[in-house]
């Protein structure tokens, strides 16, 4: 099995959430062992401005998706991963002409949320429940729209790596 910690960054123009109209600007994964919580690989980012969203998807998605794949080369783990199922569902059906049902993407294969983990940590509510406020990660991801916006995107990644070593650190 391969377990890889799995986050998107995500551009929103008139910052309500739409897959369909929001860009992804970065796609990061990186190898772990689940069983010491330790990365067993490099963190990648495929990072939309040195190439296009569609380019970053479509190497995703040969990567982790394409049918020649099992669905146990990629058990993601990461944080409200629903977030990033809706946007790669709606993102593979816009450039790559594959219609993958939640079913096929979600429910079918195995991954791992902590999502569940942080609202129970935080007495239950889903107000509060962040990464930010159970980890040493930094900043939440309001920033990024203004990061982006004025091409900061060192800043961007600067976040991407502080949120994915406050996360494995949790993990």
């Amino acid at each position: 099995m391969a377990e890889y910690y799995f986050d998107i960054e995500t551009y929103s123009p008139n910052d309500k959430s739409n897959p369909e109209t929001d860009k992804i600007i970065t796609i990061q994964y990186q190898r772990i062992d689940l069983r010491s919580g330790k990365p067993k690989g490099k963190l990648k980012i495929l990072k939309e401005w040195e190439s296009s969203e569609r380019d970053i998807v479509f190497k995703f998605y040969k990567k982790f998706f394409s049918e020649d794949k099992s669905i146990w080369d990629f058990i993601p783990v990461g944080f409200n991963l629903n977030f990033e199922w809706e946007f790669l569902m709606t993102k593979f059906n816009k450039y790559l002409g594959v219609k993958l049902t939640s079913r096929e993407i979600y429910y079918n294969r195995p991954y791992i949320d902590l999502k569940p983990i942080v609202v129970l940590l935080n007495n239950g509510k889903f107000r509060g429940a962040s990464l930010n406020r159970f980890t040493k990660k930094k900043y939440n991801g309001g920033f990024i729209k203004e990061w982006y916006e004025n091409k900061q995107y060192d800043k961007i990644e600067e976040y991407i790596k502080n949120e994915t070593e406050a996360y494995i650190e949790f993990l």
